[in-house]
């Protein structure tokens, strides 16, 4: 089985090493090690995950934000309930074939609600995007209830070609006007198609500021991303990501369209990618040792399985 090995030592001495001692640190390169161009490999790595789980958390948030008239489970079940014919109207699947949604109603006014997503050998996304597998989401109150909680896990679930396993935990934490706040924290699993594995834990902020006035299209839905993960191999090599500049992911775009992240090992930065001025396309600018290089979103050397 391929790991991906994320080698950082040898980069970040290069990087931030002046000419003036270089001299002094010719040991630290060893031909039998990988060098500095690796960076661009983990980042391309990084990027995809990154890529895929707005799609997954995007998913969770329309199935599970439908606005209650009542905090008892009557109304709320009702809308879950019927959730799958109403996610046609949010034109969010090809040919208006979405999963199979089941929900289970607890015994305290109906919380905690299970909500099963099942979305089978593949359901295709209305902007491309393949979805796989099972989704259980755990709902412990209803929607726009401070401290109202999310749990989440992943069953053979695949987006794209990337495997998801794990669980996220989601927190309701505010609400002013139309903007609403969500504390996100995940212990996660990403697989790729070549086998290489991926962990990741680590602490989100989400604020959703535009869009939640029109709950049946998410064309003109805004949200603003915060927060940092640590990222570790097979081999427990690890790094850090940090947003340094807020993500801001668009509805109707598959990909986050600005914002800005930091790539760190103990403390010391080795590349960042900046993902443009709000255009949606699919394209960012990544900044190494070896300079700027305008990167593809979506695209990473692992492959797709066939």
């Amino acid at each position: 089985m391929k790991k991906l090995l994320f080698i950082f030592l040898l980069g970040i001495s290069f990087a931030f090493t002046s000419c003036d001692n270089a001299d002094d640190n010719v040991n630290l390169i060893d031909e039998n090690n990988l060098n500095i161009t690796d960076v661009s490999a983990v980042i391309d790595t990084e990027v995809a995950i990154a890529n895929v789980m707005t799609e997954v958390d995007y998913e969770s948030d329309m199935f599970t934000l439908e606005e209650s008239t009542t905090k008892s489970g009557g109304y709320y079940g009702y809308r879950l309930k019927n959730i799958a014919k109403l996610y046609k109207k949010w034109r969010c699947y090809k040919n208006d074939m979405g999963p199979e949604v089941t929900v289970v109603d607890g015994d305290n006014d109906g919380f905690p609600k299970t909500i099963t997503i099942d979305y089978g050998d593949g359901v295709t996304l209305r902007n491309g995007r393949v979805l796989s597998g099972i989704v259980t989401i755990v709902v412990s109150a209803p929607p726009r209830t401070d401290g109202a909680m999310r749990e989440i896990t992943y069953q053979k679930f695949m987006i794209d070609s990337i495997g998801i396993a794990g669980y996220k935990k989601i927190v309701f934490s505010g609400e002013q006007g139309i903007l609403r706040k969500f504390e996100h924290e995940h212990d996660l699993n990403f697989t790729f198609a070549d086998e290489t594995e991926v962990s990741c834990v680590g602490n989100k902020t989400k604020e959703w500021v535009e869009g939640l006035d029109t709950s049946y299209d998410r064309a003109d839905d805004k949200i603003h991303i915060t927060g940092q993960d640590v990222f570790v191999d097979t081999e427990g090599n690890e790094f850090k990501k940090e947003i340094e500049d807020y993500l801001l992911r668009l509805g109707a775009c598959k990909f986050i369209v600005s914002g800005v992240v930091v790539y760190s090992q103990n403390g010391d930065e080795f590349a960042r990618v900046d993902f443009g001025d709000g255009t949606c396309d699919n394209k960012a600018i990544k900044t190494t040792a070896d300079g700027e290089k305008e990167i593809t979103l979506g695209k990473h050397r692992h492959g797709r399985k066939k």
